[in-house]
C-alpha cells in the first residue's frame, strides 16, 4: 500500500493541479446553487383570484381596474378570500354593474383562476393551479427535495467509498442532468414533485464526490481555503440565477437554461482522473502512480523512485495501524447517548443542526415574499451569505467557536423578530419597509455563518472514535429542518408574520443553548469517549497517557483489596486499554473551511452542507 500523504508532501499540498481541479469541480457547486434555490422563481406565487367572466373581460368592462374586480366579485373578511367569489349569476352581466350582488353566498372558484402575470409569464403554481385546495403541493414538493438530499447522502456516500469518486461523480451527474431536463418538461404537479426528489438525490451525490475529491488532493493546512472556495461557488450560483430568472420569465425556459448550463459538470466528471488517495486505499497502485505523476508535472515536480519507496514504507506502517484498530472496540450510533454528558452534547448538537437548516432554508426559500424586487433580494441573499463566510473565516479562531456560533445564530433570530415588528408597523412607510428588508438580510448573514460554524463545532466536540457518527447524526437532524421549513413558510398565507416569528424564536433558543457547549478553540483533538466526558465537565482535555495512568492507579487501588491475583494478571486489561487509547486518527476537514490539521476521507462524506 502506498501512503498518499507522503507523496502529496512531495507534489505539494497546493499548486497548479489543486487550483485547476478545485476550479473545475467547483462548477458543480455553482450548478448546485442554480437548482437548490430555483424554486424561489419557478414556484413563485403571484396574486390570484377566481376567474369571473365576463366581469374580468376587458372588452365587456374596459374601465374596471383589478381592485374594482376584486371588490365586485371577491368576499372580504379582514382580507380578500381569493379562493372564493360571490355566487350571483355572472351570465347576466352585460357591461353594467346591476348584476353585482355582494350579499350573495360565497362559493368556490368554479371557472378556474386568474393570475397576475406581470412578473412571470408562467410558474409551476400558475400552470398547475397550485392554489387554494391544491396549495399543499408546493411545500410538499419542496420538503421532498430535502428528503432526496437525505437519501443522496446515505446512498452516494457508500457508492463513492466503494466504487470511487470519479464513477460516482459521472453517474450522479448524468442522472442529475437527466432529471433537470425532465423537470423542465414536467406536465403535471405530481411529475414535477417526483423529479425534484431525483434532482436532490443525484445532485447531492455529485456534491459528495466532488467535495471529498478536492479535500483528498489538497494539503491539510490548505483545505480551509479550498473548502471555503467550493462553498462560495454555491452562493455565486444562486446569485447568478437571479439574472437568468430576470431574462427567462417562463419556468420551463428557466429550468431548460439552467439544465443546459449544468452539462459542463458531466464533461469535467469524465475528464478528471480518479482520486489518487482512493486508488491507493484500494491498492490500485499503478493507476494511482499515473495520476500522481500527472499532478506532479502540473506542479512542476518530478517524483523519484526514492519518493515511492518512502511512501510504500509509510503505507506498510499504516496498514499495521489499521489492523490494530480493526481489532479494537467497535463504536456505534448508540455510543452518542450512553454516557451522560455525551448524551446532553448530542441532543444540543442535533437541535443546533436542526435549527440552522430550518432557519437557513426558511429565509432562503422565502426571498420572494420580501418587499422589493425579487431578483435583487435573491442576489442580496447571496451577497450576505458570501460576506458571512468571509467574516467567520477571519474571526473563528479569534473569537472562539462557542461564542461566535451563539452570536451568529442570535443575530439571525433577533434580525427575524425585528423584521416582523418593523413590517407590522410599516404600513405604507417606505423607509420602514426597507428597514424590515435590511433586518431580514441581517438574519441571513447570521444564519449562514452559524450554519458554517456548526460543522466545525461538531467536528471538535466529538472524539475520533465517534466523530463521523456524530457528524452524520447532525446531518440527519439538519435535513429534518429543511423538510419542515417549507410548511412553516406556507403559514404566511394565513398569518403573514407567523413564519418569521417561529424561525426567530428557534434561532434565539439555539443561540442561548450554544453557550452551553465547551470551547474547543485551540484544544487538541480528543480520541476517546473517556477524554470527551472529562472535557465536557472540566473544559480540559486530559492526555491519553495521563488518562491511562489514572486508570492504572484506580485499578491498582481496587485490586489491592482483592487477594489471589498476581501482579501480572492485574494489568492485562489496562494494557489493552492503554494500547487502544493511544492510537491516533485524523480529523476531517469541515465543509466550509475551518482549520483542521488532517483529513479522513470516510468522515468527510457526512460533512457536506449543501
Amino acid at each position: 500500500m502506498i501512503h498518499f500523504d507522503t507523496i502529496l508532501a512531495k507534489i505539494g499540498g497546493i499548486g497548479v493541479c489543486q487550483y485547476l481541479v478545485c476550479l473545475f469541480l467547483s462548477y458543480n457547486s455553482l450548478a448546485g446553487g442554480f437548482h437548490a434555490l430555483v424554486t424561489v422563481f419557478i414556484a413563485y406565487e403571484p396574486d390570484y383570484r377566481c376567474q369571473v367572466p365576463p366581469i374580468d373581460n376587458t372588452t365587456v368592462y374596459p374601465n374596471l381596474t383589478e381592485s374594482d374586480i376584486l371588490n365586485y366579485t371577491t368576499p372580504y373578511d379582514e382580507s380578500y378570500q381569493y379562493c372564493y367569489k360571490y355566487g350571483y349569476d355572472y351570465t347576466t352581466c352585460d357591461g353594467t354593474l346591476s348584476c353585482v350582488n355582494q350579499s350573495a353566498k360565497a362559493i368556490e372558484c368554479d371557472q378556474g383562476y386568474w393570475y397576475d402575470r406581470s412578473l412571470f409569464t408562467e410558474t409551476v403554481i400558475t400552470e398547475f393551479n397550485l392554489v387554494c385546495d391544491r396549495s399543499y403541493l408546493i411545500p410538499l414538493s419542496t420538503s421532498m427535495y430535502y428528503v432526496g438530499m437525505l437519501v443522496g447522502s446515505f446512498l452516494f456516500g457508500n457508492v463513492a467509498d466503494r466504487y470511487g469518486r470519479k464513477p460516482t461523480l459521472v453517474l450522479a451527474t448524468a442522472l442529475a442532468i437527466g432529471s433537470y431536463f425532465a423537470c423542465a418538461f414536467s406536465v403535471s404537479a405530481e411529475m414535477y414533485s417526483a423529479v425534484r426528489v431525483f434532482i436532490a438525490t443525484f445532485r447531492y451525490g455529485a456534491t459528495i464526490a466532488t467535495y471529498v475529491y478536492i479535500m483528498e488532493i489538497t494539503g491539510a493546512k490548505y483545505r480551509t481555503m479550498f473548502g471555503m472556495l467550493y462553498q462560495i461557488f454555491y452562493t455565486f450560483g444562486f446569485m447568478i440565477l437571479s439574472g437568468f430568472a430576470y431574462v427567462w420569465r417562463d419556468w420551463h425556459e428557466l429550468m431548460f437554461v439552467v439544465s443546459i448550463l449544468s452539462i459542463p459538470v458531466l464533461i469535467v466528471a469524465i475528464v478528471v482522473p480518479e482520486s489518487p488517495r482512493w486508488l491507493f486505499a484500494m491498492e490500485r497502485d499503478k493507476e494511482g502512480i499515473r495520476v500522481c505523476n500527472i499532478y506532479a508535472r502540473l506542479n512542476g515536480v518530478k517524483l523519484t523512485e526514492e519518493d515511492w519507496d518512502e511512501a510504500r514504507k509509510a503505507g506498510e506502517e499504516k496498514l499495521k495501524e489499521i489492523s490494530q484498530e480493526n481489532a479494537a472496540r467497535k463504536y456505534s450510533f448508540l455510543d452518542l447517548f450512553k454516557t451522560p454528558r455525551m448524551r446532553l452534547i448530542t441532543f444540543s448538537v442535533m437541535f443546533n443542526w436542526f435549527v440552522n437548516s430550518f432557519v437557513y432554508y426558511g429565509i432562503s426559500l422565502n426571498a420572494g415574499s420580501l418587499a422589493g424586487d425579487i431578483f435583487v433580494n435573491n442576489t442580496l441573499n447571496g451577497v450576505f451569505e458570501f460576506a458571512s463566510y468571509v467574516f467567520c473565516w477571519l474571526t473563528l479562531d479569534r473569537i472562539g467557536r462557542r461564542l461566535l456560533l451563539s452570536i451568529m445564530v442570535l443575530v439571525s433570530g433577533v434580525g427575524l423578530l425585528a423584521s416582523v415588528i418593523v413590517n407590522e408597523y410599516a404600513g405604507e412607510n417606505q423607509s420602514l419597509i426597507t428597514l424590515g428588508v435590511v433586518f431580514a438580510f441581517i438574519a441571513k448573514f447570521g444564519i449562514s455563518g452559524s450554519f458554517a460554524i456548526i460543522y466545525q463545532v461538531t467536528n471538535e466536540l466529538y472524539p475520533t472514535v465517534i466523530r463521523s457518527t456524530g457528524m452524520g447524526n447532525g446531518s440527519v437532524a439538519s435535513r429534518v429542518g429543511g423538510i419542515i421549513a417549507p410548511y412553516v413558510i406556507s403559514l404566511q398565507n394565513t398569518i403573514s408574520w407567523l413564519p418569521n416569528v417561529i424561525f426567530g424564536v428557534f434561532a434565539i433558543v439555539a443561540g442561548i443553548l450554544a453557550l452551553t457547549f465547551p470551547e474547543t478553540n485551540g484544544k487538541p483533538i480528543m480520541e476517546t469517549i473517556e477524554q470527551a466526558e472529562i472535557f465536557y465537565k472540566t473544559g480540559e482535555i486530559i492526555d491519553l497517557s495521563e488518562l491511562a495512568n489514572n486508570a492504572k492507579k484506580e485499578n491498582e487501588s481496587q485490586m489491592n483489596s482483592v487477594t489471589g491475583f498476581t501482579s501480572e494478571s492485574r494489568f492485562v486489561d489496562l494494557n489493552k486499554f492503554s494500547s487502544n487509547a493511544l492510537k491516533e486518527k485524523e480529523l476531517p476537514m469541515d465543509s466550509i473551511g475551518c482549520v483542521n490539521e488532517s483529513f479522513d476521507q470516510q468522515e468527510t462524506v457526512t460533512s457536506v452542507q449543501f
